[in-house]
């Protein structure tokens, strides 16, 4: 990927090892007096090779390129650990400036670009550090010469370089950078020798900040200073980028401590690079997160992780992780249903009976295939299958008394079947004339189904466009409840005694800003009409967005996601409410605001007084390609700050969670068909 415009010449002398490397920027003439040094250091806060697999070093003097230098990362044969140096030696010339250049690429793409313009010193060893950052990440641009030749550029200009995601000055004056001294690369430790390791401090970057608690910034880019500042670090909650953990799902970008290059403290305020929010605000990083857990990362301590060049200090230098540092707010992947290379897809929610879960796999046919997942070994095992009508991508179902309940469509009917995850044969439970959702799944318990419909025969005249469903499931008959509203939540809820759902009724002509009521509905299961539980009036001039818009309910508090009215800069505010009853006020236990044309909230579910909230999030390349990213959000059940627990890039929870009934852990399908599974101390 070197720059081809520039006629390569050998420099005079260079060293097989890389950490003892030299350069002549001029012809090396005799010398009694020691040469002056420069030492490059470089470093990055992503995983390699998963993030960056190959780092390139070039120097150019005059125009040539003296030397250009691909280096490999990760655990390889060939691998250079990471952090690694390169050193300089000064000529004659004091006066003769070189350009050094540290490229970040991941296959042919050029991630990150690091340049620099200065001198050699010329006495003393001087220590230039050139990180690859992901804060860069994207700032570059590929230029084709008319003779072939290929030459990364940064989006900052020849003159300047991108520096934890702005632009500066590419002119670095020697004589204002610090001698070099080994401990501060490498953890405390001694240079390494060629491809070598050596023994220092390095950043544990999960276990450190998983315990950690997402902080907002403000209009500043500033956030909250701990009160124990001694042990204070941030890192950038990010989706499949980074540092992950061995999931996938916690994924981290660790900022230096008190560093120009990451955070510093400023009017008692942790004071972050301006990116962090521009990145924040396009949905590129998830959340800011802030701990005590470890000591301050700085410069001189670089992540821990197979690829780096600095192993860990033993367990006679101290502990560098508290005890228990959040290893319980993980999830952890139970299977993978849909096989690779493969043309299935998961068609169905997770559903769960006393010992197993569940799903569905559909293929190019249509048809779809019952499967139970054993939640300790994660096998998959056929038990059932059914032939629809109609095929659709995603079915409505829930499984009850050994029978997954799924919805059909014959002309403008909607069957309800019953599938046995026994084996046996598929039989239709009833009928409706009218047009179960798609968008909502179906809720059970003992003795009933429950679905929302519109155009259902047999309503009075005039009744509203949604209607409820009570379905009977052993003799099939159909209780229709007239809601008085015009649409419904995607999500609803129930609890022992009555189901739940968001219903509004829009007052206006479509086209303009609408006037909304948007109302929490409460129906009984033994019988009787619907009742409002809470109203709110808003104006909407987008009609899929603003009221209550979904609902999770643990059989001991009512959750909801209430989006505001768009506001002048067109954001819009969006809450998660908690209601101790259904009739109690409401407590605001989450909110942000947020883009409505690329990011939504809703929850995933209820349990044990906590809630899990996904925030869904469609992302745009410079290359106009669209990808759809999801954050998994734990809001505790003692009120204390909500923490992310998962992250996905171009996945995302499908449906509803299913709270089993054989172990206190709860479980989510991933669109991907990977199943996950998150233990009570994420949400306790």
């Amino acid at each position: 990927m070197g720059n081809a415009r520039l006629a390569r010449t050998s420099f005079r002398a260079l060293v097989a090892s890389l950490f003892v490397s030299a350069i002549c920027l001029e012809s090396c003439s005799h010398t009694t007096k020691t040469p002056g040094q420069l030492v490059v250091a470089v470093s990055t806060d992503m995983a390699l090779p998963e993030q960056i697999d190959t780092i390139e070093l070039q120097v150019i003097v005059g125009g040539t390129i003296l030397l250009d230098y691909p280096m490999p990362t990760g655990t390889g044969a060939d691998a250079q650990p990471i952090p690694a140096t390169l050193t300089l030696v000064a000529g004659p010339d004091p006066s003769v400036a070189a350009t050094i250049r540290v490229i970040g690429l991941h296959g042919p793409v050029a991630r990150t670009l690091r340049q620099v313009v200065t001198t050699v010193p010329t006495e003393g060893t001087a220590l230039l550090r050139m990180p690859v950052q992901w804060l860069c990440d994207g700032q570059t641009r590929t230029v084709t010469a008319p003779d072939g030749g290929v030459t990364v550029e940064s989006e900052c200009g020849a003159d300047a370089t991108c520096q934890a995601g702005r632009c500066v000055s590419a002119q670095v004056p020697s004589s204002g950078l610090p001698p070099y001294e080994p401990q501060s690369v490498f953890g405390g430790g001694a240079a390494p020798a060629s491809k070598g390791r050596t023994t220092g401090a390095c950043f544990d970057t999960i276990a450190c900040m998983l315990s950690g608690s997402v902080e907002a910034p403000d209009d500043q880019c500033t956030v909250d200073l701990p009160s124990d500042a001694a042990n204070v670090n941030v890192a950038l909650r990010v989706a499949d980028d980074g540092i992950c953990d061995t999931t996938g799902t916690t994924c981290f970008v660790p900022l230096d401590g008190k560093s120009v290059e990451g955070w510093t403290v400023q009017n008692g305020r942790i004071a972050l690079p301006p990116a962090v929010c521009t990145k924040l605000r396009d949905g590129l990083v998830v959340g800011v997160v802030v701990s005590t857990t470890c000591a301050t990362k700085t410069p001189a301590t670089p992540p821990c992780g197979p690829w780096s060049s600095v192993k860990p200090l033993s367990n006679d230098a101290g502990p560098q992780v508290l005890p228990d540092a959040g290893a319980s707010t993980v999830p952890a992947l139970v299977a993978s249903v849909v096989a690779d290379a493969t043309t299935s897809a998961v068609c169905c929610p997770l559903m769960a009976d006393s010992q197993s879960l569940y799903t569905c796999l559909c293929g190019t046919s249509g048809a779809a295939q019952i499967v139970s997942i054993d939640p300790s070994s994660g096998k998959t095992t056929a038990v059932g299958s059914f032939a629809p009508l109609s095929a659709r991508s995603l079915y409505e179902a829930v499984l009850a008394g050994g029978n997954v309940y799924w919805v059909d469509r014959s002309a403008n009917r909607c069957l309800v079947e019953q599938t046995p995850i026994d084996g046996s044969a598929t039989q239709q439970l009833t009928s409706v004339d009218g047009d179960i959702f798609d968008s909502t799944d179906l809720l059970a318990d003992g003795k009933n189904l429950y679905a929302l419909a519109d155009q259902v025969a047999g309503l009075a005249p005039g009744a509203s466009k949604l209607e409820f469903l009570q379905i009977d499931r052993m003799a099939g008959t159909v209780r229709p409840v007239d809601t008085s509203s015009s649409s419904a939540a995607s999500e609803f809820a129930q609890d022992m005694a009555a189901v739940y759902l968001g219903a509004d009724t829009d007052l206006g002509d479509a086209g303009a800003s609408l006037e909304r009521v948007s109302r929490i509905v409460k129906i009984p299961k033994a019988g009787g009409g619907a009742t409002t539980v809470e109203q709110r009036t808003l104006f909407v001039a987008d009609v899929t967005r603003g009221g209550f818009v979904s609902l999770a309910d643990d059989g001991t508090s009512l959750f909801d996601v209430y989006e505001d009215a768009a506001q002048s800069d067109g954001t819009m505010d969006v809450r998660v409410e908690k209601r101790s009853t259904p009739s109690s006020v409401a407590k605001v236990v989450y909110e942000e605001t947020m883009e409505p044309s690329t990011t939504h909230l809703r929850l995933l579910g209820a349990v044990d007084g906590a809630a899990l909230v996904v925030r869904d999030a469609t992302q745009r390349s410079d290359a106009g390609q669209a990808s759809a990213d999801s954050t998994v959000i734990a809001i505790p059940s003692d009120g204390s700050t909500p923490r992310i627990v998962a992250s996905f890039r171009g996945d995302t929870p499908l449906a509803e969670m299913q709270p089993p009934t054989f172990t206190p852990d709860v479980f989510w399908l991933n669109q991907s068909g990977r199943v996950y599974r998150l233990s009570p101390g994420a949400w306790r």
